[in-house]
């Protein structure tokens, strides 16, 4: 029996369908009622409702890939998809060697898998699994991908955490589409693989095969995903946190911080990729070699680092910033407004505020600090607002500036 949702797409990808498509540009740009009901009645036989989700689509997706004008995509699948930065720095690790990608959506994995080898998409959907095929320009099998035979050797496999239906999105493991048993399954059939999931994955990662790796990936600083790697493609350390589009990798396996007594010296501010996965104390030894003992958390699950100024002002280091602590004060705005006015004059430069869980309105901290006369080339300067147990509390602290540990 003809599906005539695939078939409404498959027309917008024929040639003929060009003047539909740029009329719908337009009408995509603003639309409404009238908008639309005048693309119906200009194109009476061509499918307007899809035409419109296309070019919609088309015109978001510039955040994720380069050239978007020629894929075939929804706003709900480019929405779910994996942006061309995040799909290159995976496929790399697949090496040239066959991959089903399952659950493929509108590709945005099997676009970068196809470029490095052969790639088979599957999905149950007939208009997505038809997408990610015109898109990558790999095999197709429409199926579901519990029954679907595992024939290459190697599989990348996105299950569903939302419920198309409402739109509602789902963390928990339980409600993934595969389940966790059937993904199992999948993986130990597979010489290697790759599972995608949010990066609010919970910790400790599941066991989802016996060799296993986790991989916390942020791109231009937000964490965007989290991969478990199985199999052939597992790493020797449990976990690797990932910047992107830089591509700076740092391995090792999660370890807290000790509570620290007192907030002073330096406080250190992890990668957001590290901060999830735990792995200051390996980007402290990384950089500087550091006993991890001389660092640690002023509340527990703060997040922020407190060590001793000597060790931290002479070093660099892509996975965390620094600031020098100046000052520590009761959380109310006119007492820190008179410490700065007190210490900087009518010197100060720009005054940037930060918290953590809430700890303070940074808006409203903000509005009151621009009352404070300013100096353009003046020294910056952060106040953060954060929550000590029960108690709040402001820090003035500068940034430090970063320099090679070989500068004289």
């Amino acid at each position: 029996m003809p599906d005539r949702r695939l078939d409404a797409w498959k027309s917008l990808d024929r040639p003929e369908a060009a003047p539909l498509l740029h009329a719908a540009a337009a009408v995509a740009g603003g639309i409404t009622p009238a908008s639309v009901e005048q693309l119906r009645r200009s194109f009476p036989e061509a499918p307007a409702t899809e035409a419109i989700e296309l070019a919609t689509a088309r015109g978001r997706a510039s955040g994720k890939f380069a050239d978007p004008s020629g894929l075939m995509l929804d706003r709900a699948g480019l929405e779910q998809a994996t942006s061309e930065v995040v799909a290159a720095w995976k496929a790399a690790r697949f090496g040239a060697a066959p991959v089903l990608d399952l659950c493929c959506g509108i590709g945005g994995d099997a676009m970068a898998l196809a470029r490095r080898g052969p790639c088979t998409v599957v999905d149950r959907d007939p208009v997505r699994a038809w997408m990610a095929g015109v898109n990558a320009g790999a095999s197709v099998r429409t199926e579901s991908v519990e029954t679907t035979l595992i024939d290459h050797p190697l599989v990348h496999l996105d299950p569903a955490r939302r419920d198309e239906a409402s739109g509602r999105k789902s963390w928990r493991l339980e409600d993934l589409v595969p389940d966790l048993d059937s993904i199992r399954r999948i993986l130990n059939e597979a010489e290697g693989g790759a599972v995608k999931l949010g990066p609010g994955l919970p910790r400790p990662t599941p066991e989802l095969h016996a060799n296993q790796s986790l991989s916390i990936i942020a791109e231009r600083g937000r964490l965007v995903q989290a991969v478990v790697w199985t199999g052939t493609l597992a790493r020797t350390k449990p976990c690797e946190a990932v910047d992107l589009p830089s591509g700076r990798t740092l391995s090792g396996s999660p370890e807290q911080f000790t509570v620290a007594g007192a907030l002073e010296g330096a406080i250190l501010t992890f990668h957001p990729s590290i901060e999830r996965l735990e792995l200051g104390v390996a980007a402290l030894e990384s950089a500087i070699g550091m006993d991890a003992s001389l660092a640690g958390e002023p509340a527990v699950g703060l997040g922020l680092v407190a060590i001793p100024l000597e060790c931290i002002e002479s070093v660099s280091s892509d996975w965390f910033r620094a600031v020098r602590i100046l000052e520590v004060l009761s959380p109310r705005t006119r007492v820190v407004s008179s410490a700065l006015r007190a210490r900087f004059g009518d010197q100060l430069g720009e005054v940037v505020v930060r918290t953590r869980a809430a700890a303070i309105d940074v808006d409203a901290w903000s509005r009151e600090f621009r009352r404070i006369p300013r100096t353009a080339g003046g020294p910056t300067v952060e106040v953060l607002g954060l929550r000590l147990g029960r108690k709040t509390v402001a820090v003035i602290a500068a940034p430090i500036e970063p320099q090679s540990p070989s500068t004289p």
